[in-house]
């Protein structure tokens, strides 16, 4: 897969498209109108998109499989950008306005109606083999639950340097490594833009929405329950991520749930929420 191949795609919005794209796109979705019983469900949140939505969306349409899939955007109070995009295109949303990247995993949880869940990110571009590589393996393994992989990374304007192809190496060489480790260090790498998972176990578990903050910590305390219910898998596939936003140190990042700790708060408040009678500075 050429990350390269998607720079074109950066920032446009489907008017900006050539008539072959456009019409291309616009038909993978009335096509996956047309799926029944979709084996697999694709879910991806939407909160702030428009710069990666259409390059995110091309590699969706690049997918080579015959198993049955249907596609679900989860949008958590987007931009009317992003909203648009998916309009323009004809593409399934269903909305959830409680915001937090876990209530928007939830609600597309419940709209699903495939076997396999992946579970996938709108800044991001998929290998076009990659629901043939995470999903076939449950069917070879009655006792798999979650299939996972590392992704890499790419810059802004979807830029792949010599210098971030480096970083992308040691970056997989040092994950497999820490993977290798055990479930303590397994679970602090496995992450939403690779994770696939059986559906009738996670219904029984469903997301965490009362996390104080999400910066990677929904997908570890989803993979610790998951761990109690059968056996992970880690798949070398091809997944290419944009660098993850500036913050604040100690904020949580744009798209997190909405109950985190008030840092603006007076003592007395913070102490009264954590049941604390006496604070001691």
């Amino acid at each position: 897969m050429q990350v390269k191949h998607y720079q074109s795609y950066f920032g446009i919005t489907p008017k900006q498209l050539n008539s072959d794209d456009f019409e291309r796109l616009v038909l993978y979705f009335q096509l996956l109108d047309k799926v029944e019983k979709p084996v697999v469900s694709l879910l991806i949140p939407i909160y702030r998109a428009k710069e990666t939505l259409v390059a995110h969306i091309v590699s969706l349409s690049k997918l080579k499989t015959i198993i049955p899939y249907e596609v679900i955007f989860v949008e958590n109070n987007a931009d009317g950008a992003s909203l648009e995009i998916l309009r323009e295109l004809g593409a399934r949303t269903v909305s959830q306005s409680k915001q937090g990247i876990t209530h928007a995993r939830q609600k597309g949880l419940e709209e699903a109606r495939g076997q396999i869940l992946c579970s996938m990110d709108p800044d991001t571009l998929y290998d076009p083999y990659y629901i043939d590589k995470m999903v076939l393996p449950f069917f070879q393994d009655n006792d798999l639950v979650l299939c996972y992989s590392v992704s890499k990374s790419y810059a802004h304007d979807f830029q792949l340097s010599s210098r971030m192809k480096i970083r992308n190496a040691l970056k997989v060489a040092y994950f497999r490594w820490k993977i290798s480790r055990g479930f303590i260090h397994k679970i602090k790498h496995i992450r939403a833009v690779g994770m696939a998972i059986k559906k009738e176990v996670i219904d029984t578990i469903g997301y965490d929405t009362d996390l104080r903050a999400v910066s990677g910590c929904d997908d570890g305390m989803l993979a610790i329950h998951l761990y109690n219910k059968g056996r992970f898998k880690y798949i070398p596939v091809d997944i290419y991520t944009a660098l993850p936003p500036e913050r604040e140190p100690g904020q949580p990042f744009p798209f997190c749930n909405g109950r985190f700790y008030d840092f603006n708060a007076p003592i007395e408040e913070a102490c009264e929420e954590l049941g604390i009678t006496e604070s001691r500075v």
